[in-house]
């Protein structure tokens, strides 16, 4: 959770290059759609609450995974 925390405070400083913030919400948005079952179920959860659009959509997917009936 530090780490996305992290990643969390260099996007919402308003200092970031768009460049580097595009680069974390891209990598963000590749490892949630890729490999979500690397993060937590809160972790998942949270991103699903971010302000970029791509993200949340991206963490809404894997929550829908881990919740679809087997």
């Amino acid at each position: 959770m530090a780490t996305l925390e992290a990643l969390r405070a260099v996007l919402d400083d308003q200092r970031t290059p768009e460049i580097i913030r595009n680069y974390v919400v891209d990598s963000l948005q590749y490892a949630l759609r890729n490999h979500g079952q690397i993060f937590a179920s809160k972790e998942v959860e949270w991103l699903a609450t971010w302000d970029d659009a791509r993200i949340p959509i991206a963490a809404t997917q894997e929550l829908r995974k881990r919740n679809a009936p087997r």
